[in-house]
């Protein structure tokens, strides 16, 4: 019983620290000036219509039948969230455990289906997502939603740090939630998928790129995360990390500013592009990145990623930095 108090005193300590770091992560509200320059980007990118500012979000709240995603662990979204906001984390929306070798592939249309269901959607409702990571946890959840043909959803610039740098207030409160049923109502398009045949003839073929955006210590094999299984990266791949697309604030940066990182370093709208990461959430980020944003139209998020490839002992890897 002692060891049990003992415990328990450690678990409330961590969370009271926690609640003390999470709430004084100051964001610098942003003037009406820088607001309204921020909105100036969005007629530049490819779909106009996919990425909003928190005011727009807003706006979009008060008036449409709306269902907002916040997509992080329960701890975060307890500790405070956008007014409305219900959440999911990353096994919710991930394959079952019995489905794959290996966590973190993305999970059937038809679970999908139910979770939305269970959050209150349905297929006339718009969706808006977001997280605290630049919007990479959102992005993962938005390519499954395009890939089974929900197309009614926009991320939020800058997630859950665009919302309070617009000055507006978070809550503690959760939404009620009534269920519906859910069904995707458009053709799901698996040509946005790359599979690990997909990815072993892309290697060969000089019109492909395979595009690593992890950290460069993960793509040089200093470093494994965990759940993969061998240090290093598919070979003959590029490295830009996926943050580079975005601010120091975690917007989105400008399509000129984009084009200039992906083009200056081979990855051209001409090119079969493949995105890999970790487990298929920051390459869904870039896939999200060029297809969104950049209109590039041959652009495959490689779901199975380097946890995938990396658990076949037999296909090869390279270490180190690139030649």
């Amino acid at each position: 019983m002692k060891k049990f108090g003992i415990a328990i005193l450690i678990l409330v300590i961590a969370l009271v620290g926690g609640m003390l770091w999470y709430r004084g992560r100051g964001v610098e509200v942003k003037s009406e000036i820088e607001l309204r320059e921020q909105e100036g980007k969005y007629a530049d990118y490819a779909n106009s219509d996919i990425v909003v500012s928190a005011v727009r979000a807003k706006e979009i709240m008060e008036k449409e039948d709306v269902l907002i995603i916040d997509i992080r662990r329960s701890i975060a979204y307890s500790l405070g969230h956008i007014p409305g906001a219900v959440n999911v984390w990353r096994p919710d929306y991930s394959a079952d455990n019995d489905e794959y070798p290996f966590e973190g592939m993305r999970c059937s249309k038809e679970k999908m289906e139910i979770l939305l269901g269970s959050l209150g959607a349905d297929e006339n409702t718009f969706i808006l997502l977001y997280d605290d990571r630049g919007d990479y946890d959102a992005a993962r959840f938005w390519w499954q939603l395009d890939m089974y043909g929900h197309n009614k959803v926009a991320l939020i610039d800058g997630g859950l740090d665009g919302w309070k740098a617009a000055g507006f207030e978070m809550t503690t409160s959760k939404p009620e939630i009534t269920a519906k049923e859910f069904r995707f109502k458009g053709e799901m398009d698996l040509q946005k998928l790359a599979t690990l045949e997909d990815v072993k003839e892309a290697m060969s073929d000089p019109d492909s790129i395979i595009l690593d955006v992890r950290a460069f210590d993960e793509f040089t094999g200093e470093t494994l995360k965990s759940g993969a299984y061998r240090k290093g990266r598919i070979p003959g791949s590029i490295w830009i990390e996926y943050k580079e697309a975005l601010n120091e604030d975690n917007t989105f940066k400008t399509a000129d500013e984009l084009r200039e990182i992906y083009e200056s370093r081979g990855v051209t709208p001409d090119k079969n592009i493949i995105v890999y990461c970790q487990s298929g959430v920051r390459s869904a980020h870039t896939t999200f990145v060029l297809t969104q944003l950049l209109g590039y139209e041959n652009v495959r998020n490689y779901d199975g990623s380097w946890i995938e490839w990396s658990y076949y002992e037999e296909l090869p890897i390279e270490t180190g930095e690139p030649k």
